[in-house]
């Protein structure tokens, strides 16, 4: 018998068909990589230059005061209605209509809680800033406190 001939070990080469094939799957991996570290928000701000350059809406600080002007529908004066802003009664109808002053982001609501009939409210002037609450609303106050709206300025 013969001598047994150690099988020598494979020979890889590089070719290009290799090299094409070794970057398409390191390119993968590294988009998957890079998908799950930008789940995680502190990571994100580093590889995402827009993060960068985004940031607070600045004309949320900028923007104006605004001016809204209600009216009492259904009585000639209301003082024991108040207008809460932000939880704090800050107006009452001691007149029939009412000129108020709002911020952005401000809570009005109507307090009616000292009377048993039903007051009706009605938006009829705001200035030119203000999207909402809208000219023309019309709010029901039933012996409760009712939402005017939350103040969006332009």
């Amino acid at each position: 018998m013969g001598k047994r001939v150690k099988k020598s070990a494979r020979v890889y080469y590089l070719s290009f068909d290799n090299i094409i094939a070794f970057f398409v799957i390191l390119g993968f991996l590294t988009m998957v990589v890079t998908q799950v570290l930008m789940l995680n928000d502190n990571i994100r701000v580093f590889l995402n230059s827009t993060e960068k350059i985004e940031g607070i809406n600045i004309n949320t600080y900028l923007s104006n005061d605004g001016t809204l002007e209600l009216e009492l529908i259904n009585l000639d004066k209301a003082p024991k209605a108040f207008i809460l802003i932000n939880g704090d009664p800050k107006y009452s109808f001691n007149e029939k209509k009412l000129k108020i002053n709002i911020k952005q982001g401000d809570l009005i609501e109507m307090d009616g809680t000292n009377y048993n009939q039903t007051l009706y409210v009605k938006v009829i002037d705001s200035s030119d800033n203000v999207i909402e609450p809208q000219r023309t609303a019309v709010i029901k106050v039933n012996g409760d406190i009712e939402v005017i709206g939350r103040v969006r300025l332009r």
